[in-house]
């Protein structure tokens, strides 16, 4: 069995609170843009609805988040709908130009002056 990757405890601070987390070592600068802007989208909308609470800033990030999420999944999916489709028009397209194996003219043939149809006179 192999050893688990190495894990580091880190602290973030996300609208004020500091929280403690344990990351893979590669991971920590990553988790630390990800919290960055964890605290960046709650300030933003801390700014615009003052009154609010910090558990109804948490949730209202996460939906924004999530939603945001959910679109980009979609146009991905979108996206690669279209490639799929384009690609089996152009296999059908290139199976269409190209002859198969028994309709193609003998190699040999052609390098002997032969055509398909027998001998060149």
């Amino acid at each position: 069995m192999a050893d688990p990757e190495p894990t580091k405890s880190i602290r973030v601070r996300i609208l004020g609170r500091e929280y403690a987390l344990r990351v893979r070592e590669d991971d920590e600068a990553h988790t630390r843009r990800i919290a960055s802007s964890v605290d960046a989208r709650m300030r933003q909308f801390k700014d615009n609805h003052p009154d609010q609470a910090e558990l109804t800033t948490a949730v209202m990030t996460a939906l924004t988040l999530a939603e945001e999420l959910y679109l980009q999944r979609e146009e991905h999916e979108d996206g690669t709908t279209a490639l799929n489709e384009e690609l089996a028009r152009l296999s059908k397209q290139l199976e269409e130009a190209t002859p198969a194996p028994d309709d193609a003219p003998d190699a040999d043939a052609q390098a002997a002056g032969d055509s398909p149809d027998g001998p060149t006179p």
